[in-house]
């Protein structure tokens, strides 16, 4: 397959208005109101980087995908169609929303649902921030990376990378509790260190964290003082990671997953400068977890 990036997210939520806000004045985010009620949060110069449509449920609904040309778009879908998997085309109205020439949509092992797409289209209007934010790392790189729960972690895996094409970055191991030991695998289609994580952790809101990254520490600590001045409930508190150098903090959403909000991600030359490593611990320091609010 071609994936190139992790390009959007489609959340699906009970009250659009609770991402308008959290979007907008603690992430930093643009919003505008798209049709039929969904809501277009946007990073940079795309129309949008996450998309919240109006649903049932609270959680992400879908990753998006991204290939660079319709040849590449088409060729990972006789990818997938070689290996059996069933693959949903998209209607008018589809492509429509998500602002793509072409979109179509499959499941992947563990359940995940996934978009993949080719053609952006925008106006490329420039981003500015509501509070001041002043860029997003973005650009070929996509909008950050999500992290899947994968129960069936085995088949999921290879899944991700035998037909979609993704290559290991890095293994972590995590005790969840004294009986459970989780694997959470790390994975990448561009030079941001990984754009995929699959964790064997069962997530009822689909989606263990998405991250987006700015460029220094500045903006990183002024949404912490929003995030105070909000009283939003943090996930994680401010720390450095192991496998990509990243300082970070993360802050739960209105979808009942994190965001992870931080900087100096790694990018890394695959072809002369990385070793797939495992590591038994998440965090130079910091990332002290917290439990979801109760709902």
């Amino acid at each position: 397959m071609s994936i190139n990036q992790f390009a959007y997210a489609v959340v699906e939520s009970t009250d659009i208005e609770k991402w308008r806000f959290f979007g907008s004045q603690i992430i930093g985010l643009a919003e505008e109101s798209a049709e039929d009620g969904a809501l277009y949060l946007k990073a940079d110069g795309r129309r949008y980087r996450i998309l919240v449509v109006p649903g049932a449920r609270d959680g992400l609904y879908a990753a998006g995908w991204e290939t660079a040309s319709e040849e590449q778009y088409l060729a990972s879908r006789e990818s997938l169609v070689r290996a059996g998997v069933e693959i949903v085309e998209s209607t008018p109205l589809d492509r429509h929303l998500r602002c793509v020439t072409g979109l179509f949509s499959f499941v992947d092992p563990s359940g995940n649902r996934q978009e993949v797409t080719w053609g952006p289209i925008s106006d490329f209007a420039p981003f500015v921030s509501p509070v001041g934010v002043e860029r997003f790392v973005t650009g070929p790189m996509g909008m950050g990376h999500v992290v899947l729960p994968s129960m069936k972690f085995e088949e999921t895996k290879q899944f991700w990378t035998d037909v979609c094409g993704f290559q290991l970055s890095d293994m972590l191991h995590v005790q969840l509790s004294p009986e459970y030991r989780a694997r959470i695998h790390f994975m990448h289609c561009n030079p941001r260190q990984h754009s995929l994580a699959l964790a064997e952790m069962p997530q009822p809101s689909g989606c263990v964290h998405i991250m987006m990254e700015v460029p220094g520490l500045d903006d990183v600590g002024r949404a912490l003082d929003r995030i105070a001045r909000h009283k939003v409930p943090l996930a994680a508190t401010l720390g450095r990671h192991v496998n990509d150098d990243m300082v970070s903090f993360y802050v739960w959403t209105p979808g009942g997953f994190a965001l992870e909000f931080g900087c100096g991600g790694m990018v890394v030359d695959w072809e002369n400068d990385h070793t797939v490593f495992e590591t038994t611990r998440g965090s130079h320091w910091g990332h002290q977890w917290a439990a979801p609010p109760a709902s």
